[in-house]
């Protein structure tokens, strides 16, 4: 065969490691410092090259790997019917050349391509070049799929012949598997964030059953399992995610709570860990908090105009009391960060105490309770009102102590925020009075009630008009709802998971302290105030409805239609 002169090869592989691969993996910390350094040591004495290293510990996941190397070196990225081919023997090109240098050759009449690895530079092109006696385009493809491809070209029986490195590399791994460093469990937590984040997830439930681990995301608040492995892997993932957040990996018998804080898929992602033990194990559940994603401005949290500019209103007053109402997982924390988002600057001090603190905001001095020192809401409370603030934010009003602290912060000149378990804006008066605090106090301190939901936004891909029937028709006339001639109802495609939703948004109910409610309050029948129907919980869901944001579905199944 002869030896062409290819001066128009389209690519060419550079440099032997490529420093710019490592800094951009810390860069985006995809991998520790430590890790990444006790993988180069073991490429350099095995011969192995630094990505397979990487992929092979499970330091760091093959696509993320990909998107690197792409991005540091421009080499196009296999597309996916290149992948599909299936790799044949050539004549001239040896199987073992091929699995030494992990590159996989894909020739038709018309083109002829390799698919590569990583970024090595050892003169493959040109021999692979000289062999063909044709040019060859490189093209860039995950690791796991290099292998696979190198198998399909083993299987009439050379698959005998060993990977470079591989005995030195098997020592090496045992001594880094040990305990939680095991590379498929570091690999198995990596792709169960990654594709919480992908799905948006809000939570990721991982727990051990008889015969099984179940993890389970809570997708726009509702739970679904997403993936089952061996029972044997629950403990390595349980130790694994304890030394992320922090915790005790030998201590499994008492819960614990921690947070991780990293960056997937350019993200930078608030992981609040919880564990706890269960029959079977240990069960862990981590939620999500993305910074870059979290609504902070109050005119993007999606609210009507005329609840939006209530809240505004009584934003703006200088002291007093607002609560946000309604049951875990309504967004009432969402709300009360965009509150304070919308109040801080430099000449306003903003104190927070929560349990635990789910978003750090810049200006803003927050106070995470550990009550078993004896910081508890209340104990915080007292210290602040040392601290000269001029806004409070009490995560949530749970006892007697803590309600009536916050209402004589209100009455001593502080705008206080909280939050209240209650059904309704109106039904948090009675919950003050429940918990000791006295009708005069309460009357003369909060300013404005806040009740909140959240829905499921319909899929814009697959979402069904219908025409209303007499039922939906009568609703939408009792609540002051203009009727549209369709609404919509869920079906289910590819883009929701077969779901029929994407996203949520809020429902609100404001309820701002007048004259005539005051008076109720203090006589101890405010639930009996008389509210505009259009501006409830089931008013805002119908104006969704008829604009085609939700179904009627979704807004009976969190509001009573009653």
């Amino acid at each position: 065969m002869q030896n062409p002169a290819f001066s128009d090869t389209i690519f060419v592989l550079q440099g032997s490691d490529l420093p710019s691969l490592s800094d951009h993996l810390l860069e985006h910390e995809l991998i520790a410092l430590p890790e990444l350094e006790k993988s180069t040591r073991i490429a350099s004495e095995t011969g192995l090259r630094l990505p397979w290293v990487l992929s092979q510990m499970g330091l760091v996941n093959d696509d993320d790997l990909l998107a690197a190397l792409h991005e540091v070196s421009g080499c196009p990225i296999a597309a996916p019917g290149l992948l599909d081919s299936r790799p044949e023997p050539l004549d001239g090109i040896s199987p073992h050349y091929l699995r030494k240098h992990r590159v996989v050759p894909l020739v038709t009449e018309k083109e002829a391509h390799v698919l590569v690895g990583d970024l090595e530079d050892d003169g493959v092109i040109d021999a692979l070049q000289f062999a063909l006696g044709r040019p060859v385009e490189a093209r860039l493809a995950r690791l796991g799929d290099i292998e696979d491809r190198l198998n399909q070209y083993l299987e009439s029986g050379d698959d005998a012949v060993p990977m470079p490195g591989e005995a030195g590399l098997d020592d090496e791994l045992e001594r880094l598997r040990d305990g939680i460093s095991e590379a498929p469990v570091i690999r198995q937590v990596h792709e169960i964030l990654t594709n919480a984040v992908k799905r948006k997830a809000s939570d990721v439930h991982i727990e051990p059953m008889a015969r099984h681990l179940s993890v389970r995301y809570r997708i726009d608040g509702r739970l679904s399992e997403v993936e089952r492995h061996p029972a044997g892997i629950a403990e390595p993932i349980a130790s694994r995610i304890k030394v992320m957040a922090g915790l005790d990996i030998s201590e499994s018998r008492l819960p614990q709570d921690g947070r991780i804080k990293l960056t997937v898929r350019g993200e930078d992602i608030d992981i609040r860990v919880s564990t706890s033990p269960i029959a079977n194990g240990e069960s862990i559940v981590m939620r999500l908090l993305g910074r870059a994603s979290l609504p902070l401005e109050l005119d993007a949290l999606g609210l009507p105009a005329v609840a939006l500019e209530k809240l505004q209103f009584a934003l703006q007053k200088p002291h007093g009391i607002i609560l946000l109402t309604g049951p875990t997982g309504s967004g009432k924390t969402t709300t009360l960060y965009a509150a304070m988002n919308a109040l801080r600057g430099p000449e306003v001090k903003i104190l927070t105490v929560e349990d635990p603190v789910e978003v750090m905001l810049e200006g803003i001095n927050q106070v995470q309770v550990h009550p078993e020192i004896g910081l508890s809401y209340a104990s915080s409370l007292r210290s602040f009102l040392r601290q000269d603030p001029d806004i409070i934010m009490i995560g949530e009003i749970r006892d007697g102590e803590t309600a009536e602290i916050a209402h004589r912060a209100a009455l001593t000149g502080h705008l206080v925020l909280s939050t209240l378990h209650t059904n309704s804006a109106l039904g948090a008066y009675t919950r003050l009075n429940d918990i000791g605090v006295e009708p005069f106090l309460v009357a003369s301190t909060v300013i404005a009630t806040i009740a909140q939901r959240l829905v499921r936004s319909l899929c814009d891909e697959c979402k069904t008009p219908i025409v209303p029937d007499a039922a939906a028709t009568e609703m939408f006339r009792q609540s002051n709802v203009d009727l549209p001639e369709e609404i919509f109802e869920a079906t289910g495609c590819s883009n929701c998971h077969n779901s029929g939703y994407a996203g949520r948004r809020p429902l609100i109910e404001i309820v701002a302290v007048d004259d005539q409610l005051r008076e109720k309050i203090r006589n101890g029948d405010a639930e009996d105030y008389p509210l505009e129907p259009s501006e409830t919980l089931l008013g805002h869901g119908l104006t969704l409805v008829g604009e085609g944001h939700t179904s009627l579905d979704e807004v009976q199944r969190v509001v009573s239609f009653s």
